[in-house]
């Protein structure tokens, strides 16, 4: 077989309008951008990624670094772990957290993409895995800090786009009693059955946070996800010591050495890494065994389609968290059927572009 060589890399930018604004503790979003990457090999074979980093204005930076990431690859035989290592090693100089370590996630994706479809097969079956039709998936599309006479209806919608058996709520409201009534109007709306998610978004302090999480302790939620600042793991501490209901984290671990940190500080119950910011599929292999030893369950945030093949992957696989939010950029968006993704019996990650979009919200480098 005929190696596999990187030859050049094609980075494109757009900012999609999103059909339910965000509206969080962070900021208010009306439009998501994107990083779209193509890695172009000597072979017919591509492989494609997308990252989203939150403001339009990163882009730049991150498309950037990835191009000095490939510099000193260009030419050589594609073997994506390698390559990560490689690249970690590299970003000592400019550090290991940040935009270099989005600009190496993106670039990881594309190359495990591109990897798998020399072999043509889907990502997880290169790896001696199979495609699973049970990995339950929660809606996240929306349900943000809205009105609570509007989240009834909206609940309901989420719920019936999937037949979805788990949604998230944004919470840290007014009062901890408009957060039990916007409970109970997600209820009111998908059903006693539904399982609902919180997100906190980072909101209180410490002691806030205790206080708000023992007035909602008992009231149903799944999990409680960043009461406090991500990176606050004394206060993590305190809280999951004070609280019942389980504290999930993780979107914001920088690299696996920030997972192993949190669960070494018993700093929370559960992990949903972010596969941009945990450093790519490699990042996360790495993060899934750390979980593991830890017995600890792992959820994911955001990506859906990628972090499909690697909740098949991840041994205490929980929750993966639904969006559709770069649907309208892939040719062929995943499906959820009954709660469930399905993944595509494609190679690689079936990942394919909507050329069309891409070209009406592109946007310049």
């Amino acid at each position: 077989m005929e190696d596999l060589l990187f030859k050049e890399v094609k980075i494109r930018a757009v900012d999609l309008p999103l059909k339910n604004p965000i509206v969080s503790h962070l900021g208010t979003f009306e439009r998501w951008p994107y990083l779209c990457v193509d890695i172009i090999t000597n072979q017919n074979v591509i492989g494609n990624s997308y990252i989203g980093p939150y403001l339009k204005e990163y882009l730049p930076a991150i498309a950037s670094s990835i191009k000095v990431l490939c510099k000193s690859n260009e030419g050589k035989i594609i073997e994506p772990y390698t390559f990560y290592q490689n690249s970690m090693k590299s970003l000592s100089l400019l550090g290991f957290k940040g935009i270099p370590l989005y600009g190496l996630a993106a670039l990881d994706i594309a190359l495990w993409d591109a990897f798998a479809k020399s072999y043509n097969k889907p990502f997880v079956k290169l790896f001696g895995g199979s495609i699973k039709n049970n990995i339950k998936a929660y809606n996240s599309s929306g349900l943000w800090l809205i009105k609570n006479d509007k989240i009834a209806q909206e609940a309901e919608t989420l719920k019936r786009n999937g037949d979805f058996k788990a949604l998230k709520l944004r919470i840290g409201r007014e009062s901890f009693k408009t957060d039990i009534q916007a409970y109970n109007e997600v209820i009111r709306g998908a059903g006693p059955d539904i399982v609902v998610m919180s997100d906190f978004n980072q909101c209180f302090s410490k002691n806030q946070a205790i206080k708000r999480c023992h007035a909602l302790d008992d009231i149903g939620f799944y999990w409680f996800e960043e009461p406090v600042q991500y990176n606050m793991l004394e206060d993590m501490n305190k809280i999951c010591r004070e609280i019942k209901t389980p504290i999930i984290v993780g979107e914001n671990f920088h690299g696996p050495k920030d997972a192993h940190n949190a669960l070494l500080n018993n700093s929370c119950d559960m992990i949903m890494p972010d596969l941009m910011r945990i450093g790519g599929v490699s990042g996360w292999l790495k993060t899934a065994s750390i979980a593991e030893s830890f017995n600890i369950e792992v959820s994911t945030h955001l990506y859906p389609e990628v972090s499909a093949h690697l909740m098949c992957l991840t041994p205490t696989a929980e929750w993966l968290e639904w969006v559709d939010w770069a649907n309208p950029i892939i040719k062929d968006p995943y499906k959820v059927k009954n709660g469930n993704v399905i993944i595509p019996d494609k190679a690689g990650f079936g990942i394919e572009w909507n050329e069309s979009v891409i070209s009406e919200y592109k946007i310049d480098l």
